[in-house]
């Protein structure tokens, strides 16, 4: 037995040392390694990813209680997370919490990203129990070490938010987060009153933003630093943030895909808002950077809040984000995952138009019923209990769009007069000023409502005039041309389009103010050639009947159209799918030019194999022909 003098001398010794003073960032060049799956296994280095060290190094500064982390995609923030809690069960063994947006991605998180890290770093392996074995202290979701544990959770399962106390608790993902953890409330705020006994407690919030107003890293970050990740520019010698706003972007397109623009990029150039000077990628990233703190007194209260993007990132180049950029443009869906998981910012949705003002006063004289610049002609018709609504559009290089003709044919759809009234619209040659004409080469016709298998039989008799039967499918994420299906009782394709991207689309569309790419032109009436068009304060109210509004469903924000009280919607759902039935085409609009101005050959194809033909002197109108493909 040892005197007391001896068990003194080893308390003494290893019971009442001080609290560690290493730092995240030192733990982790010491002793943290990557494992063989990782991009880059091996030792850890933080200078790697220099933007890291900052925000490890915040969760041991004294006087910080709350390190906010918003970025791009792709950074580091998970081994960030990762080293934290290493550093912590390592040197200064506590309770620590990390929550994933739900316990199946803490499941996922744990078996990928924890039990990786603590097998392969010798000095986490020694403390935790054998990841393997299958005690009750190592579960999936809960691993203790000497001195503490690390629990694992969801922020949908209230029970492992509120259980027991907790020092260090990582938060990730927060804007994927429920609004309410189950009936408990606000997740984050139900998991943060586990460290209220805490003096050194510290929370971090990780997240790449969403929508803009209805982001919670946002409202986190701008309560905090806001300590942007810049790098100084070579010539003048000032710190900016890098932004696309500041590209040049050396690049040119390529082909379309699947209605989607491509293009190569060559070079891309940072150019100073400054001294206007330009910068290469490698030139920028050699230079000299750092966080700089837009409201340094929020230090005070304890916050620090970073921000850094992918043009910051060594695993990304900025050809491939500006690639991504100049191909997402004008796709609001595109656009949004873009802005949030590469630039690191929130996408401002563009809402819904006050009033219909600014339309009336587009509308413009065409001269004739196609105006120069149209290359094709699209239609679109809502099925209703007593009457058929029609569009047709006209569509031009780079998107830009024409509304030719809207109107209504009075009449049940279970009456073929109906659809002989709809084939006069739709059979007919549409003439510019020259005398060259056009007809519709592809129609998308509602099949919802009480008269689907009439729109079905009408859709199989006219399948080689290209006139398909739609479905409309709601909901985020849903592309607008979505796929080809089957129908019971339909013997012709069935299309599916994600309405709630189209909406977008046309309501991005709408704030062109001027005509080219994209930018959407309507009609006056004219005397001697169309007196009328159906563009009138009636239409535009439907066109911008509907508006984007965030509402909470189920405990979580979700994303939902809703329509104007007392406004029908039809002029917005047929744009809507006649810019479809446009994307479906895929349109070469160079060969179309070529053949409209006589300079094509006799036959020419879409990207997609719809053959066109046309006679020698363009007198009579492109048309399908009978060998087109169905899609």
């Amino acid at each position: 037995m040892k005197s007391a003098k001896a068990l003194w001398t080893y308390v003494a010794e290893h019971g009442l040392k001080p609290l560690p003073k290493t730092s995240v960032s030192d733990w982790a060049d010491a002793y943290r390694m990557l494992p063989s799956t990782a991009a880059e296994p091996g030792r850890w280095k933080t200078s790697r990813a220099p933007y890291q060290k900052e925000i490890m190094d915040s969760f041991t500064q004294p006087g910080i209680h709350e390190v906010v982390v918003k970025s791009a995609s792709q950074l580091g923030k998970s081994d960030v997370m990762n080293c934290v809690v290493g550093r912590f069960a390592h040197l200064d063994p506590c309770a620590i919490m990390m929550v994933q947006p739900t316990v199946d991605m803490a499941e996922d998180f744990s078996k990928s990203r924890i039990e990786p890290m603590i097998r392969d770093t010798k000095v986490l392996a020694d403390i935790f129990s054998d990841v393997k074995s299958r005690d009750r202290g190592n579960t999936i979701l809960s691993k203790l070490f000497p001195g503490g544990r690390l629990i694992m959770c969801g922020a949908n399962s209230p029970a492992g938010l509120a259980s027991r106390p907790i020092r260090i608790l990582l938060c990730d993902e927060v804007d994927r987060f429920p609004v309410s953890a189950g009936t408990e409330g606000d997740p984050i705020d139900l998991a943060a009153k586990r460290m209220t006994t805490y003096w050194n407690r510290v929370m971090g919030l990780f997240s790449t933003p969403t929508n803009e107003g209805d982001s919670r890293i946002d409202v986190a970050y701008n309560s905090g630093t806001q300590e942007e990740w810049q790098h100084r520019c070579p010539n003048c010698g000032e710190y900016h943030k890098l932004s696309y706003l500041n590209m040049d972007v050396d690049a040119q397109k390529g082909a379309k895909v699947q209605g989607m623009q491509r293009y190569v990029v060559r070079g891309v150039k940072w150019r100073c808002p400054d001294c206007g000077f330009a910068f290469t990628e490698k030139q920028m990233k050699a230079a000299p950077q750092k966080y700089v703190a837009q409201h340094p007194e929020a230090l005070e209260t304890g916050c620090r809040s970073f921000y850094v993007n992918a043009f910051s990132s060594p695993w990304i180049s900025w050809k491939q984000v500006m690639k991504e950029w100049l191909e997402a443009k004008g796709f609001p869906d595109r656009e949004k995952v873009v802005m949030n998981t590469r630039f690191g910012e929130s996408y401002r949705v563009t809402g819904a138009f006050e009033s219909d003002d600014f339309l009336l006063k587009r509308r413009e004289k065409y001269g004739a019923e196609l105006p120069d610049g149209v290359l094709l002609l699209t239609a679109a018709v809502d099925t209703q209990d007593n009457r058929l609504e029609y569009e047709i559009c006209g569509w031009g290089e780079g998107e830009e769009a024409w509304g030719i003709l809207k109107g209504i044919i009075l009449g049940a759809p279970n009456c073929a007069s109906t659809w002989h009234d709809l084939d006069k619209v739709l059979d007919r040659v549409y003439r510019f000023s020259n005398g060259k004409g056009l007809r519709v080469i592809r129609t998308l016709i509602d099949s919802g409502g009480h008269y689907t298998g009439d729109v079905y039989k009408y859709c199989e008799k006219n399948l080689l005039k290209q006139r398909f039967a739609i479905k409309g499918m709601g909901g985020s994420g849903i592309p607008l041309n979505y796929k080809i299906g089957k129908a019971k009782g339909l013997n012709a394709p069935l299309v599916m389009l994600g309405v709630d991207d189209g909406k977008q689309q046309i309501m991005s569309r709408l704030t062109i103010e001027k005509p080219g790419a994209m930018y959407f032109h309507f009609p006056l009436d004219e005397d001697g050639v169309m007196v009328n068009r159906g563009y009138d304060s009636l239409y535009f109210r439907g066109l911008i009947s509907e508006h984007r509004k965030t509402v909470k469903r189920n405990g979580q924000y979700r994303e939902v159209w809703e329509p104007t009280t007392g406004i029908r919607n039809e002029p917005l759902d047929l744009r809507n799918y006649n810019l479809a039935c446009m994307f479906s085409l895929h349109p070469d609009w160079e060969r179309l030019k070529a053949m409209l101005d006589g300079k094509g050959t006799t036959e020419s194809k879409f990207e997609s194999n719809a053959s066109v033909q046309k006679s020698s002197q363009y007198k009579k109108p492109i048309q399908a022909s009978s060998r087109t493909p169905i899609w």
